[in-house]
């Protein structure tokens, strides 16, 4: 495991190292927003709905320009992900599954008049490290929470996935104010069991972010 994570980061590294000699202009900055997440879970051909679980999903990103229009863009995100369900009226479950994750994503900005704003389209691969998986109940009002393996619930350690998003990059003095909306998509079943049932389980999240890119080149 150790072997795939450290090959996963040169990975990251070496897009950062082959865009940088390309890019017209590099910017730096920081990001974060609400996290809108389930889990999508499918058990014999039948699918399961849960509630979302909303948390925080937040980190840094490095966006370099190629050329006019397109763009390569590593971010390094604390991501909370999870799901919840109301098992009767006076019992609510939350799994919690917060990751570590890095999408490297490819896109195109467009520039809209003389005012520098510049909606953007993007979309890419993702792996995420999960960094805890904790189970949670309120039972009419009194909370108690615990390591999903010890509710006998093992989940995998990696999760890959695709990101597809829009954005928009408005200028302000010496920095850009970056908003954006993204659909992350699971592409791992996250359930590490050996179940005799046909059983997969698929992380999702609707994420909303705003932060301040700094302009270090071009």
């Amino acid at each position: 495991m150790k072997t795939l994570r450290f090959g996963l980061l040169l990975s990251f590294a070496a897009a950062v190292g082959l865009a940088a000699p390309l890019s017209a202009q590099t910017t730096l900055g920081v990001r974060g927003g609400v996290s809108i997440a389930d889990i999508s879970v499918d058990e014999e051909g039948e699918s399961i709905n849960f509630d979302s679980r909303t948390g925080f999903v937040g980190g840094g990103f490095a966006n370099f320009q190629l050329g006019e229009t397109f763009f390569v863009q590593p971010e390094l995100l604390y991501a909370q992900k999870g799901a919840k369900e109301a098992l009767d009226s006076s019992v609510d479950a939350t799994i919690k599954l917060d990751y570590l994750s890095i999408p490297v994503l490819f896109g195109a900005a467009f520039a809209i008049g003389d005012g520098g704003v510049t909606p953007r389209i993007f979309a890419g691969p993702e792996v995420s490290f999960e960094l805890s998986c904790k189970l949670s109940a309120d039972v009419e009002g009194v909370s108690a929470s615990a390591d999903c393996s010890e509710g006998e619930l093992e989940t995998k350690s990696v999760d890959f996935g695709l990101v597809f998003g829009a954005g928009v990059g408005i200028p302000v003095g010496s920095f850009e104010i970056v908003l954006d909306g993204r659909y992350d998509l699971g592409l791992t079943d996250i359930e590490d069991s050996d179940s005799e049932f046909d059983t997969s389980a698929k992380n999702r999240a609707w994420q909303f972010t705003a932060g301040v890119g700094f302009p270090v080149g071009g």
